[in-house]
């Protein structure tokens, strides 16, 4: 750096820029794997704590079933 700086006097910029880009790049990066885990933990959470909770394929199947039977009681009339 002293030496470029010895013939470039405004090299010290695109030091202290490269340094502030690639400290910010890698905090960037730490922060989102943090999110990133932080959302896996959360979201296997959620589905321990909702786990016995009826799917929409569970809801959907016991409407067919009701229908056949409302079906059934229709055609006995």
């Amino acid at each position: 750096m002293y030496e470029t700086m010895e013939v470039y006097p405004l090299s010290w910029f695109f030091y202290l820029s490269f340094i502030f880009f690639t400290a910010f790049a890698f905090l960037n990066m730490v922060i989102g794997i943090v999110v990133n885990v932080m959302e896996e933990e959360n979201a296997k959470a959620y589905r321990e704590a909702h786990k016995d909770e009826p799917t929409i394929n569970d809801i959907a199947a016991h409407l067919k079933r009701l229908e056949q039977k409302i079906d059934g009681m229709q055609r006995k009339e």
